[in-house]
Protein backbone atom coordinates (compact mmCIF):
# COMPACT_ATOMS: atom_id res chain seq x y z
CA UNK A 1 0.00 0.00 0.00
CA UNK A 2 1.48 3.44 -1.30
CA UNK A 3 2.19 5.80 1.35
CA UNK A 4 0.52 9.55 1.30
CA UNK A 5 2.51 12.24 1.79
CA UNK A 6 1.98 14.28 4.93
CA UNK A 7 1.23 17.67 3.89
CA UNK A 8 2.03 19.54 -0.03
CA UNK A 9 5.03 20.55 1.35
CA UNK A 10 8.37 19.72 -1.16
CA UNK A 11 9.97 17.66 1.93
CA UNK A 12 7.48 15.89 2.63
CA UNK A 13 6.27 14.80 -1.00
CA UNK A 14 10.29 13.89 -1.36
CA UNK A 15 10.25 11.58 2.05
CA UNK A 16 7.32 9.51 0.15
CA UNK A 17 8.85 9.67 -2.80
CA UNK A 18 12.06 7.97 -0.92
CA UNK A 19 10.00 5.36 0.56
CA UNK A 20 8.31 4.46 -2.74
CA UNK A 21 11.27 4.18 -4.83
CA UNK A 22 13.20 2.34 -2.53
CA UNK A 23 11.22 0.23 -0.78
CA UNK A 24 9.88 -0.31 3.37
CA UNK A 25 12.24 -0.62 5.71
CA UNK A 26 13.63 -0.16 8.69
CA UNK A 27 15.85 2.81 8.05
CA UNK A 28 16.70 5.44 5.56
CA UNK A 29 19.86 6.95 4.63
CA UNK A 30 20.15 9.96 3.19
CA UNK A 31 23.39 12.05 2.23
CA UNK A 32 25.07 15.44 2.38
CA UNK A 33 28.75 17.22 2.35
CA UNK A 34 31.61 19.61 1.25
CA UNK A 35 35.17 20.07 0.73
CA UNK A 36 36.25 22.57 3.64
CA UNK A 37 38.47 24.72 1.31
CA UNK A 38 36.92 27.93 3.40
CA UNK A 39 34.43 29.22 5.46
CA UNK A 40 30.93 26.88 4.53
CA UNK A 41 28.52 30.21 3.04
CA UNK A 42 25.03 30.35 3.64
CA UNK A 43 24.69 28.75 -0.04
CA UNK A 44 25.97 25.31 1.29
CA UNK A 45 23.76 25.70 3.49
CA UNK A 46 21.08 24.96 1.42
CA UNK A 47 22.10 21.37 0.71
CA UNK A 48 22.30 20.84 4.52
CA UNK A 49 18.39 22.12 4.99
CA UNK A 50 17.02 20.35 1.99
CA UNK A 51 18.37 17.15 3.70
CA UNK A 52 17.43 17.97 7.10
CA UNK A 53 13.94 18.69 6.30
CA UNK A 54 13.70 15.48 4.15
CA UNK A 55 14.98 13.55 7.05
CA UNK A 56 12.09 15.37 9.57
CA UNK A 57 9.65 14.50 6.96
CA UNK A 58 10.58 10.60 7.13
CA UNK A 59 10.76 10.44 10.55
CA UNK A 60 7.46 12.02 10.53
CA UNK A 61 6.32 8.97 8.71
CA UNK A 62 7.58 6.72 11.27
CA UNK A 63 10.93 5.78 9.76
CA UNK A 64 13.87 5.68 10.96
CA UNK A 65 16.71 8.06 9.65
CA UNK A 66 20.78 7.58 8.96
CA UNK A 67 21.54 11.34 8.26
CA UNK A 68 25.22 11.77 7.60
CA UNK A 69 27.23 14.63 6.37
CA UNK A 70 31.07 13.44 4.63
CA UNK A 71 33.52 16.48 5.18
CA UNK A 72 35.59 16.41 1.91
CA UNK A 73 38.82 17.16 4.29
CA UNK A 74 40.96 14.78 2.52
CA UNK A 75 40.29 16.99 -0.96
CA UNK A 76 43.39 19.35 -2.36
CA UNK A 77 44.01 22.75 -1.16
CA UNK A 78 44.21 24.22 -4.89
CA UNK A 79 43.59 27.95 -3.89
CA UNK A 80 44.02 30.46 -1.53
CA UNK A 81 41.32 32.81 0.09
CA UNK A 82 42.06 36.00 -0.37
CA UNK A 83 39.99 37.07 3.34
CA UNK A 84 42.60 34.87 5.34
CA UNK A 85 45.75 35.70 7.21
CA UNK A 86 49.08 34.39 6.96
CA UNK A 87 48.48 33.97 3.05
CA UNK A 88 52.41 33.31 2.52
CA UNK A 89 52.01 30.59 4.53
CA UNK A 90 49.25 29.04 3.12
CA UNK A 91 50.76 29.65 -0.22
CA UNK A 92 53.21 27.12 -0.10
CA UNK A 93 50.97 24.71 1.26
CA UNK A 94 48.85 24.31 -2.18
CA UNK A 95 48.54 20.70 -3.70
CA UNK A 96 48.59 18.92 -0.02
CA UNK A 97 45.29 17.83 1.43
CA UNK A 98 43.06 20.13 3.35
CA UNK A 99 43.53 18.03 6.27
CA UNK A 100 47.03 18.92 6.40
CA UNK A 101 47.38 22.35 6.16
CA UNK A 102 48.01 24.47 9.12
CA UNK A 103 45.12 26.46 10.50
CA UNK A 104 45.93 30.48 9.66
CA UNK A 105 43.79 31.53 13.11
CA UNK A 106 46.12 29.15 14.93
CA UNK A 107 42.88 27.55 17.13
CA UNK A 108 42.90 24.24 15.55
CA UNK A 109 44.78 21.31 14.50
CA UNK A 110 44.42 22.55 10.85
CA UNK A 111 42.45 24.83 8.63
CA UNK A 112 40.12 22.13 7.44
CA UNK A 113 39.39 21.19 11.53
CA UNK A 114 38.90 24.92 11.80
CA UNK A 115 36.21 26.01 8.79
CA UNK A 116 34.57 22.07 10.00
CA UNK A 117 34.74 23.48 13.80
CA UNK A 118 32.63 26.27 12.68
CA UNK A 119 30.01 24.83 10.48
CA UNK A 120 28.97 22.43 13.07
CA UNK A 121 28.88 24.62 15.76
CA UNK A 122 26.27 26.89 13.60
CA UNK A 123 24.37 23.84 12.57
CA UNK A 124 23.96 22.58 16.46
CA UNK A 125 22.11 26.54 16.69
CA UNK A 126 19.39 24.94 13.97
CA UNK A 127 18.57 21.65 15.36
CA UNK A 128 21.28 20.08 13.02
CA UNK A 129 23.00 17.37 14.40
CA UNK A 130 24.12 14.70 11.55
CA UNK A 131 26.71 11.61 12.16
CA UNK A 132 29.67 13.74 10.84
CA UNK A 133 32.11 11.51 8.08
CA UNK A 134 35.46 12.75 7.54
CA UNK A 135 36.79 11.66 4.56
CA UNK A 136 40.64 11.80 5.66
CA UNK A 137 40.01 9.51 8.60
CA UNK A 138 38.31 6.74 6.24
CA UNK A 139 40.99 6.80 3.66
CA UNK A 140 43.44 6.67 6.12
CA UNK A 141 41.91 3.76 8.06
CA UNK A 142 41.43 1.95 5.10
CA UNK A 143 37.66 1.84 5.16
CA UNK A 144 37.32 2.25 1.43
CA UNK A 145 40.05 0.15 0.32
CA UNK A 146 37.64 -2.09 -1.72
CA UNK A 147 36.21 0.71 -2.99
CA UNK A 148 39.34 1.59 -4.42
CA UNK A 149 40.01 -1.60 -5.60
CA UNK A 150 37.41 -1.98 -7.43
CA UNK A 151 37.35 1.59 -9.30
CA UNK A 152 41.02 0.48 -10.21
CA UNK A 153 40.10 -3.34 -11.66
CA UNK A 154 36.88 -1.43 -13.40
CA UNK A 155 38.85 1.54 -14.53
CA UNK A 156 37.88 1.05 -18.53
CA UNK A 157 34.18 1.31 -17.45
CA UNK A 158 34.93 4.56 -15.36
CA UNK A 159 37.07 6.20 -18.22
CA UNK A 160 34.25 4.73 -20.70
CA UNK A 161 31.51 6.70 -19.06
CA UNK A 162 33.38 9.79 -18.10
CA UNK A 163 34.66 9.79 -22.04
CA UNK A 164 30.73 10.22 -23.19
CA UNK A 165 30.70 13.47 -22.19
CA UNK A 166 34.05 14.91 -22.71
CA UNK A 167 35.65 16.75 -25.73
CA UNK A 168 39.09 15.24 -25.22
CA UNK A 169 38.87 11.59 -24.10
CA UNK A 170 41.17 10.29 -21.05
CA UNK A 171 43.98 8.57 -21.91
CA UNK A 172 44.01 4.69 -21.91
CA UNK A 173 46.66 5.27 -18.67
CA UNK A 174 44.38 7.04 -16.87
CA UNK A 175 43.22 6.15 -13.34
CA UNK A 176 40.38 7.13 -11.19
CA UNK A 177 42.69 8.03 -8.46
CA UNK A 178 44.46 11.02 -6.75
CA UNK A 179 47.39 9.95 -5.15
CA UNK A 180 49.89 12.37 -2.46
CA UNK A 181 53.45 11.90 -2.79
CA UNK A 182 54.83 10.42 0.91
CA UNK A 183 57.51 12.68 0.77
CA UNK A 184 56.20 16.18 0.24
CA UNK A 185 52.74 15.15 0.65
CA UNK A 186 51.13 17.23 -2.99
CA UNK A 187 49.21 15.37 -5.58
CA UNK A 188 51.10 16.63 -8.58
CA UNK A 189 53.04 13.34 -10.64
CA UNK A 190 54.51 12.61 -13.36
CA UNK A 191 53.20 9.02 -13.32
CA UNK A 192 51.09 6.97 -11.42
CA UNK A 193 49.91 2.90 -11.95
CA UNK A 194 47.74 0.27 -10.20
CA UNK A 195 49.80 -2.64 -9.77
CA UNK A 196 46.82 -5.53 -8.62
CA UNK A 197 45.38 -6.52 -5.40
CA UNK A 198 46.24 -3.14 -3.25
CA UNK A 199 49.34 -1.72 -4.50
CA UNK A 200 49.55 1.87 -6.17
CA UNK A 201 52.74 2.72 -8.16
CA UNK A 202 53.95 6.65 -8.50
CA UNK A 203 56.30 9.38 -9.43
CA UNK A 204 55.89 12.96 -7.83
CA UNK A 205 56.60 15.68 -10.07
CA UNK A 206 57.05 18.00 -7.42
CA UNK A 207 60.05 16.36 -5.49
CA UNK A 208 60.95 13.36 -7.77
CA UNK A 209 60.13 10.75 -5.14
CA UNK A 210 59.30 7.89 -6.69
CA UNK A 211 57.48 5.22 -4.43
CA UNK A 212 54.42 2.04 -4.02
CA UNK A 213 51.95 2.18 -1.31
CA UNK A 214 49.44 -0.52 0.28
CA UNK A 215 46.14 1.55 0.00
CA UNK A 216 44.63 -0.64 2.99
CA UNK A 217 47.20 1.07 4.84
CA UNK A 218 48.12 4.59 2.97
CA UNK A 219 46.93 8.20 4.41
CA UNK A 220 47.97 9.00 0.78
CA UNK A 221 45.38 8.06 -1.64
CA UNK A 222 41.73 8.38 -2.76
CA UNK A 223 39.70 8.27 -5.59
CA UNK A 224 38.80 10.98 -7.57
CA UNK A 225 35.65 13.31 -7.21
CA UNK A 226 33.35 11.93 -10.07
CA UNK A 227 34.21 8.28 -8.63
CA UNK A 228 34.40 8.83 -5.22
CA UNK A 229 30.69 9.89 -4.86
CA UNK A 230 29.17 6.87 -6.25
CA UNK A 231 31.51 4.09 -4.44
CA UNK A 232 30.37 6.45 -1.48
CA UNK A 233 26.62 6.17 -2.40
CA UNK A 234 27.53 2.43 -2.28
CA UNK A 235 29.48 1.86 0.65
CA UNK A 236 26.80 3.76 2.66
CA UNK A 237 23.79 2.28 0.69
CA UNK A 238 22.80 6.06 0.33
CA UNK A 239 19.17 6.43 -0.23
CA UNK A 240 18.73 10.43 -1.32
CA UNK A 241 21.34 12.98 -1.85
CA UNK A 242 20.21 16.11 -3.17
CA UNK A 243 23.28 18.04 -5.65
CA UNK A 244 23.70 22.03 -6.83
CA UNK A 245 22.66 23.20 -9.91
CA UNK A 246 26.32 22.74 -11.20
CA UNK A 247 26.38 18.95 -10.36
CA UNK A 248 22.78 18.56 -12.31
CA UNK A 249 23.44 19.34 -15.45
CA UNK A 250 23.64 16.97 -18.37
CA UNK A 251 26.49 14.74 -18.20
CA UNK A 252 27.57 16.48 -15.10
CA UNK A 253 29.00 14.63 -11.82
CA UNK A 254 25.41 13.12 -10.70
CA UNK A 255 24.92 12.39 -14.44
CA UNK A 256 27.72 10.21 -14.35
CA UNK A 257 28.06 9.04 -10.41
CA UNK A 258 25.00 7.18 -11.46
CA UNK A 259 26.07 5.39 -14.64
CA UNK A 260 29.42 4.24 -12.08
CA UNK A 261 27.46 3.24 -9.29
CA UNK A 262 25.21 1.19 -11.33
CA UNK A 263 27.59 -0.52 -13.61
CA UNK A 264 31.00 -0.75 -11.25
CA UNK A 265 29.34 -0.75 -8.07
CA UNK A 266 26.00 -2.64 -8.78
CA UNK A 267 23.76 -0.60 -6.75
CA UNK A 268 20.89 1.71 -7.69
CA UNK A 269 21.10 5.50 -7.60
CA UNK A 270 19.90 7.02 -4.73
CA UNK A 271 16.86 9.30 -4.80
CA UNK A 272 18.16 13.36 -6.11
CA UNK A 273 17.20 16.60 -5.58
CA UNK A 274 18.46 19.59 -7.71
CA UNK A 275 18.55 22.31 -5.35
CA UNK A 276 19.68 25.98 -6.68
CA UNK A 277 21.67 28.85 -5.65
CA UNK A 278 20.97 31.70 -2.65
CA UNK A 279 22.18 34.89 -3.22
CA UNK A 280 22.19 37.96 -0.69
CA UNK A 281 20.88 41.09 -1.91
CA UNK A 282 23.32 43.35 -1.99
CA UNK A 283 26.19 40.83 -2.46
CA UNK A 284 27.45 40.56 -6.22
CA UNK A 285 28.46 37.15 -7.70
CA UNK A 286 28.11 33.21 -6.60
CA UNK A 287 29.32 33.28 -3.25
CA UNK A 288 32.88 30.89 -2.88
CA UNK A 289 34.67 29.13 -0.03
CA UNK A 290 37.73 29.42 -1.77
CA UNK A 291 37.42 32.96 -3.19
CA UNK A 292 36.39 34.49 0.56
CA UNK A 293 33.25 35.99 -1.45
CA UNK A 294 30.77 34.59 1.26
CA UNK A 295 27.94 35.05 4.01
CA UNK A 296 28.37 32.49 6.97
CA UNK A 297 25.49 31.37 9.26
CA UNK A 298 26.72 33.03 11.87
CA UNK A 299 26.55 36.35 9.74
CA UNK A 300 22.84 35.47 9.09
CA UNK A 301 22.36 34.81 12.76
CA UNK A 302 23.60 38.88 13.37
CA UNK A 303 20.28 39.61 11.66
CA UNK A 304 17.85 36.60 11.66
CA UNK A 305 17.52 34.05 14.45
CA UNK A 306 17.97 30.35 13.62
CA UNK A 307 14.37 29.46 13.61
CA UNK A 308 13.91 31.83 10.98
CA UNK A 309 16.72 30.99 9.02
CA UNK A 310 15.07 27.37 8.82
CA UNK A 311 11.53 28.89 7.98
CA UNK A 312 13.28 30.87 5.08
CA UNK A 313 14.92 28.23 3.57
CA UNK A 314 11.84 25.66 4.34
CA UNK A 315 9.85 28.35 2.50
CA UNK A 316 11.39 27.88 -0.85
CA UNK A 317 11.04 25.21 -3.39
CA UNK A 318 15.23 24.01 -3.49
CA UNK A 319 15.07 24.28 -7.08
CA UNK A 320 14.22 27.84 -7.32
CA UNK A 321 16.87 30.14 -6.77
CA UNK A 322 16.30 33.37 -4.34
CA UNK A 323 17.75 36.13 -2.35
CA UNK A 324 18.27 35.70 1.48
CA UNK A 325 18.00 39.70 2.24
CA UNK A 326 19.69 42.10 4.12
CA UNK A 327 18.60 45.13 2.67
CA UNK A 328 15.62 47.16 3.62
CA UNK A 329 13.13 44.11 2.74
CA UNK A 330 14.43 42.23 6.56
CA UNK A 331 11.60 44.13 7.94
CA UNK A 332 9.31 42.24 4.97
CA UNK A 333 10.52 38.87 6.02
CA UNK A 334 10.21 39.38 9.81
CA UNK A 335 6.77 40.93 9.00
CA UNK A 336 5.57 37.63 6.59
CA UNK A 337 7.23 35.17 9.27
CA UNK A 338 5.16 37.03 12.02
CA UNK A 339 1.65 36.41 9.69
CA UNK A 340 2.61 32.88 8.79
CA UNK A 341 3.17 31.97 12.80
CA UNK A 342 0.33 33.33 13.94
CA UNK A 343 -1.65 31.78 11.13
CA UNK A 344 0.06 28.11 11.82
CA UNK A 345 0.08 28.01 15.45
CA UNK A 346 -3.87 29.48 15.18
CA UNK A 347 -7.25 27.09 14.49
CA UNK A 348 -7.33 25.97 10.63
CA UNK A 349 -9.85 28.13 8.47
CA UNK A 350 -13.03 26.71 7.41
CA UNK A 351 -11.82 26.90 3.96
CA UNK A 352 -8.03 25.56 3.94
CA UNK A 353 -6.53 26.81 0.99
CA UNK A 354 -2.84 27.26 1.97
CA UNK A 355 -3.22 27.15 5.89
CA UNK A 356 -1.70 22.96 5.57
CA UNK A 357 1.08 24.12 3.36
CA UNK A 358 1.70 27.37 6.38
CA UNK A 359 1.36 24.92 9.56
CA UNK A 360 4.11 22.42 7.55
CA UNK A 361 5.98 24.87 6.68
CA UNK A 362 6.09 26.69 10.41
CA UNK A 363 6.58 22.81 11.86
CA UNK A 364 9.55 22.20 9.73
CA UNK A 365 11.22 25.52 11.03
CA UNK A 366 10.60 24.77 15.10
CA UNK A 367 13.57 23.67 16.33
CA UNK A 368 12.68 22.60 20.12
CA UNK A 369 9.24 21.71 20.76
CA UNK A 370 6.43 23.14 18.38
CA UNK A 371 4.22 26.34 20.85
CA UNK A 372 0.75 25.88 21.71
CA UNK A 373 0.30 28.74 20.71
CA UNK A 374 2.02 32.13 18.82
CA UNK A 375 4.79 33.85 21.22
CA UNK A 376 4.37 37.76 21.21
CA UNK A 377 6.68 39.11 18.73
CA UNK A 378 7.57 42.31 18.47
CA UNK A 379 6.65 44.44 15.23
CA UNK A 380 10.19 44.68 13.47
CA UNK A 381 9.86 47.87 11.90
CA UNK A 382 8.89 49.78 15.13
CA UNK A 383 11.46 47.85 17.14
CA UNK A 384 14.21 49.03 15.17
CA UNK A 385 12.62 52.27 15.97
CA UNK A 386 12.23 52.05 19.64
CA UNK A 387 15.42 50.43 19.96
CA UNK A 388 17.44 52.78 18.66
CA UNK A 389 16.34 55.16 21.86
CA UNK A 390 17.97 53.61 24.03
CA UNK A 391 20.95 53.16 21.81
CA UNK A 392 20.64 49.39 21.34
CA UNK A 393 19.66 48.22 24.81
CA UNK A 394 16.90 45.62 24.34
CA UNK A 395 16.60 45.39 28.25
CA UNK A 396 15.70 49.33 28.37
CA UNK A 397 13.99 48.78 25.49
CA UNK A 398 11.70 45.87 26.71
CA UNK A 399 11.22 47.91 30.12
CA UNK A 400 9.98 50.77 28.42
CA UNK A 401 7.85 49.82 25.54
CA UNK A 402 6.73 46.05 26.00
CA UNK A 403 6.21 45.03 29.62
CA UNK A 404 2.30 44.41 29.28
CA UNK A 405 3.26 42.24 26.41
CA UNK A 406 5.85 39.87 26.91
CA UNK A 407 4.65 38.07 29.43
CA UNK A 408 6.54 34.65 29.96
CA UNK A 409 10.59 33.50 29.95
CA UNK A 410 10.12 32.17 26.56
CA UNK A 411 8.69 35.44 25.09
CA UNK A 412 11.77 38.14 26.78
CA UNK A 413 14.10 35.55 25.26
CA UNK A 414 12.48 35.76 21.50
CA UNK A 415 11.73 39.78 22.33
CA UNK A 416 15.78 39.86 23.59
CA UNK A 417 16.71 37.92 20.61
CA UNK A 418 14.72 39.95 17.97
CA UNK A 419 15.62 43.35 19.45
CA UNK A 420 19.44 42.50 19.43
CA UNK A 421 18.88 41.16 15.88
CA UNK A 422 17.27 44.55 14.89
CA UNK A 423 19.94 46.78 16.50
CA UNK A 424 22.70 44.54 14.51
CA UNK A 425 20.76 45.06 10.93
CA UNK A 426 20.54 49.05 12.05
CA UNK A 427 24.06 49.41 12.57
CA UNK A 428 25.55 46.98 9.84
CA UNK A 429 22.83 46.28 7.00
CA UNK A 430 19.95 49.27 7.13
CA UNK A 431 19.72 51.90 4.66
CA UNK A 432 20.76 55.33 6.01
CA UNK A 433 17.07 56.40 6.20
CA UNK A 434 16.44 53.45 8.92
CA UNK A 435 19.06 54.58 11.23
CA UNK A 436 19.66 57.74 13.98
CA UNK A 437 21.22 58.08 17.54
CA UNK A 438 19.56 60.50 20.11
CA UNK A 439 21.60 63.32 21.27
CA UNK A 440 22.97 63.02 24.72
CA UNK A 441 23.00 66.32 25.61
CA UNK A 442 20.80 68.92 23.82
CA UNK A 443 22.55 70.77 20.69
CA UNK A 444 22.85 74.17 20.03
CA UNK A 445 21.10 75.35 16.59
CA UNK A 446 21.21 79.03 15.02
CA UNK A 447 17.54 79.52 15.22
CA UNK A 448 15.22 82.44 13.66
CA UNK A 449 12.84 83.99 16.20
CA UNK A 450 9.84 82.09 14.12
CA UNK A 451 12.14 79.02 15.03
CA UNK A 452 12.98 79.86 18.30
CA UNK A 453 8.95 80.43 19.28
CA UNK A 454 7.89 76.93 17.03
CA UNK A 455 10.05 75.21 19.39
CA UNK A 456 9.34 76.65 22.53
CA UNK A 457 5.86 75.77 21.59
CA UNK A 458 6.32 72.44 20.75
CA UNK A 459 7.92 72.22 24.58
CA UNK A 460 4.93 73.24 26.19
CA UNK A 461 2.65 71.31 23.98
CA UNK A 462 3.97 68.13 25.22
CA UNK A 463 4.24 69.25 28.61
CA UNK A 464 0.44 69.81 28.22
CA UNK A 465 -0.33 66.54 26.78
CA UNK A 466 0.09 63.03 27.92
CA UNK A 467 2.05 61.62 25.37
CA UNK A 468 1.55 58.28 26.72
CA UNK A 469 -2.18 57.86 26.08
CA UNK A 470 -2.55 60.74 23.64
CA UNK A 471 -3.21 59.25 19.99
CA UNK A 472 -0.36 60.03 17.23
CA UNK A 473 -2.87 61.20 14.95
CA UNK A 474 -4.43 63.63 18.03
CA UNK A 475 -1.14 64.78 18.93
CA UNK A 476 -0.41 65.41 15.30
CA UNK A 477 -2.97 67.43 14.97
CA UNK A 478 -2.20 69.38 17.66
CA UNK A 479 1.44 70.22 16.50
CA UNK A 480 -0.31 71.54 13.55
CA UNK A 481 -3.04 73.76 15.67
CA UNK A 482 -0.71 74.76 18.41
CA UNK A 483 2.35 75.17 17.02
CA UNK A 484 2.69 75.08 13.15
CA UNK A 485 -0.35 77.81 12.66
CA UNK A 486 -0.02 79.50 15.92
CA UNK A 487 3.37 80.55 14.93
CA UNK A 488 2.86 80.74 11.24
CA UNK A 489 5.76 78.23 10.67
CA UNK A 490 5.76 75.78 7.66
CA UNK A 491 5.85 71.25 8.28
CA UNK A 492 8.32 71.51 5.78
CA UNK A 493 10.92 74.29 7.61
CA UNK A 494 10.17 73.94 10.90
CA UNK A 495 10.20 69.79 11.13
CA UNK A 496 13.99 69.53 9.97
CA UNK A 497 15.07 71.80 13.28
CA UNK A 498 13.24 69.34 15.58
CA UNK A 499 14.72 66.32 14.25
CA UNK A 500 18.25 68.49 13.81
CA UNK A 501 18.01 69.09 17.79
CA UNK A 502 16.60 65.43 18.51
CA UNK A 503 19.01 63.47 15.88
CA UNK A 504 21.25 65.89 14.17
CA UNK A 505 19.63 65.30 10.76
CA UNK A 506 16.83 66.81 8.69
CA UNK A 507 14.68 63.72 8.60
CA UNK A 508 13.56 60.72 10.46
CA UNK A 509 10.93 58.62 11.89
CA UNK A 510 7.07 60.23 11.68
CA UNK A 511 7.54 62.90 14.05
CA UNK A 512 4.15 62.32 16.28
CA UNK A 513 4.73 58.62 17.10
CA UNK A 514 8.59 59.57 17.35
CA UNK A 515 7.80 62.21 20.03
CA UNK A 516 5.60 59.38 22.05
CA UNK A 517 8.44 56.80 21.64
CA UNK A 518 11.27 59.28 22.95
CA UNK A 519 9.13 60.44 26.24
CA UNK A 520 8.37 63.44 27.86
CA UNK A 521 12.18 63.33 30.27
CA UNK A 522 13.82 63.24 26.64
CA UNK A 523 12.12 65.55 24.79
CA UNK A 524 12.18 68.03 27.65
CA UNK A 525 15.75 67.62 27.70
CA UNK A 526 16.91 67.76 24.37
CA UNK A 527 14.20 70.39 22.69
CA UNK A 528 14.60 72.75 26.04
Amino acid sequence: MSQKPLSPHWADQTATRIVATRGHRQSYTLASGITPSGRVHIGNFREVITVDLVARALRDLGKEVRFLYSWDDFDTFRKVPSNLPQQNMLQSQLRRPICRIPDPYGQAKSYAQYNIRTFEGELAQLGIKPEYIYQNERYSQGVYAEGIRTALEKKDDIRRILNQYRQTPLADDWLPTAAYCEECDRDEMVSQSYGGEYIYHYECRSCGHKGEMDFRHTKHLKLNWRTDWPMRWHHEQVDFEPGGKDHSSEGGSFDTAKQIVQEVYDFTPPQYLQYDFVSIKGVQGKMSSSAGNLLTLSEAFEVYDPQMVRWIFASQRPNHDFSLAFDQDVIKVYDEFDRAERLALGPPPEKLGKWPMIRRTYELSVIDALPDQAPYRAPFRELCNRIQIFDGDAHKTLQRYYQNEVKTPLEEELFIRRAECAYRWLTRHAPDEFRYQLHKDPLPLSLSGAEDKGLKALVALIEAVDLETIDAKELNQRIYDDVLRAKDLEAKDFFPVVYQKLIGRDRGPRLPAFLKEIGFERLRQLLG
